[in-house]
């Protein structure tokens, strides 16, 4: 096989071009991907901020909201031992009679707002 220099230069020159060819081809898929690999990135990074953020305000509203159960049922209890009071002396002023059940209601009102 004889190969002129001629030959052997273009085969040489059509090889450098598709290597200098798919390289640019390589460069302009790479830089189309960029914006989008950064796009995933950032908003990994704010998934996981958010969700370490979120978990934390969580907590803290789970800690208020069990607060504020404490603080109602309480409330409640205090309403139902003052309505209790109230209806005793209501019945001991209509009759005069009911004293016992008036002495219980001031007895439990008065332990309600000791415990308090």
């Amino acid at each position: 096989m004889n190969f002129e220099i001629g030959t052997v230069s273009v085969i040489l020159a059509l090889l450098l071009s598709a290597f200098n060819l798919w390289d640019k081809i390589e460069t302009r898929i790479k830089a189309a991907k960029a914006p989008t690999k950064q796009l995933e990135n950032r908003i990994q990074n704010l998934e996981a901020l958010t969700s370490r953020e979120y978990e934390q305000r969580f907590a803290a509203y789970d800690a208020h909201f069990k607060r504020d159960l404490e603080r109602i049922t309480l409330i409640e209890e205090g309403n139902k031992v003052t309505q209790r009071a109230l209806l005793a002396l209501l019945k001991h002023s209509i009759d005069g009679n009911e004293v016992e059940e008036l002495k219980k209601a001031s007895k439990a009102l008065t332990e309600f707002l000791i415990e308090r």
